[in-house]
């Protein structure tokens, strides 16, 4: 009927169903709300693999390889034992062997003892005159490897070298020179894999530059280099011009006279109204601050979200504001452009309120008392207006 009143049972459904439909509309997530969700918190650690792995690519291809084959190329020098093709022979009837078929040599010595065999094998087996079995001769020369060498180019290379070398190395990544195939072999023999030697190499490094420091901390170091900066690279057209752009960089990021950011400010930039956060470095030129009429600072203001770059700005102190926050939170907040913000930098929502009535903001700590007096008398209010309690 129309003038039927609703019961308490009917009117508490009621209000139950009203309260959770707007919560149940607030849990509900779809796929796309739970992907991005899952992509923030995966998409950090996989940025910072894939930097990682950036760098220490660009690492081994530039330094650690050029320093590895450096090291293997010294090595390979030394223990060359390649012999010229003058010095060497060939074998009658020559036998096939693993790796170089019969592209070998070997010494006179190995020759003469190889026809005493050929000779003596006829004479126990007189149907053998014309030629000797293939298998015979092949196995006579594996009994004698030390004595053969496999040509390559103009010279020839021990045979236990090559085969060391072939035995590991696919067929077109086989070395062409003698020289190629020692480093393959101070590789393989002497340090027993790429690890190792690419260890040795940042060893190496480490010490070159130590010594290096310690040769430009002396006077005459000092003036070799300088020296050598000014009359050979200074010669060079575009070489001058690259060479001096980087050595900039590199003075400013190893100087001795580090970069030191004082304090994290804000101030009003690029125009009244809109605040910039910036780092002071230091005290702003005196030509600057005289045309001020009061002392200048240097705020460096990064770029987001990479703040590798920015820019310099001179600004007055009076037009600075000190910020209570840490340069690393400086930097959260300038890389997640904003999205990071320091939790005692939040408004409160006590704030909002103060300046919903005020018209102003103020982080003393006595409006801010009076402030939760106020959100909590107009809580009591507020209960005591419910026609529920």
């Amino acid at each position: 009927m129309a003038g039927t009143e609703p019961t308490p049972e009917s009117s508490s459904q009621d209000s139950g169903k009203s309260r959770r439909s707007p919560d149940g509309a607030a849990k509900r997530l779809t796929f796309g709300t739970i992907f991005m969700r899952g992509l923030a918190i995966s998409l950090p650690a996989i940025l910072t693999l894939v930097i990682l792995l950036w760098a220490a690519s660009l690492l081994n291809d530039y330094i650690i390889q050029p320093t590895s084959n450096a090291v293997r190329y010294v090595i390979a020098t030394v223990i060359d034992q390649s012999r010229p093709l003058d010095d060497l022979v060939t074998l009658d009837q020559q036998a096939p062997i693993p790796y170089c078929e019969k592209s070998y040599r070997v010494t006179k010595r190995t020759r003469e003892l190889y026809n005493r065999f050929l000779q003596g094998y006829r004479e126990m087996r007189p149907e053998t005159m014309i030629e000797i079995p293939e298998q015979i001769r092949t196995d006579w020369v594996k009994d004698n490897l030390e004595s053969v060498y496999v040509v390559m180019g103009t010279k020839a290379v021990p045979y236990y070298d090559y085969a060391l070398v072939a035995s590991q190395t696919p067929l077109a990544e086989m070395a062409r020179s003698p020289v190629s195939l020692y480093m393959d072999v101070v590789t393989l023999r002497h340090f027993n894999g790429v690890f190792h030697l690419s260890a040795v190499a940042v060893v190496v490094i480490i010490i070159a530059i130590y010594f290096l420091g310690r040769f430009v901390t002396v006077q005459v170091g000092r003036y070799i280099i300088v020296q050598f900066e000014s009359t050979v690279i200074g010669g060079l057209p575009f070489v001058r011009n690259v060479y001096g752009s980087v050595k900039q960089i590199t003075d400013f990021l190893f100087s001795e006279n580090q970069l030191e950011v004082r304090r994290v400010v804000a101030f009003e930039y690029p125009k009244a109204g809109i605040w910039s956060v910036g780092f002071v470095t230091g005290d702003a030129l005196s030509q600057i601050s005289h045309a001020a009429g009061e002392p200048c600072v240097c705020i460096l203001v990064p770029t987001s979200p990479m703040p590798m770059t920015g820019y310099t700005m001179c600004v007055p102190k009076s037009k600075v504001i000190d910020l209570n926050i840490t340069i690393e939170q400086a930097f959260q907040f300038i890389v997640s452009c904003g999205v990071l913000v320091p939790s005692e930098q939040r408004l409160s929502p006590v704030q909002l309120e103060l300046f919903a009535k005020s018209g102003r903001l103020t982080n003393s700590d006595q409006d801010v008392e009076k402030g939760h007096d106020y959100a909590l008398g107009k809580m009591l209010v507020d209960k005591n207006d419910d026609p529920q309690v």
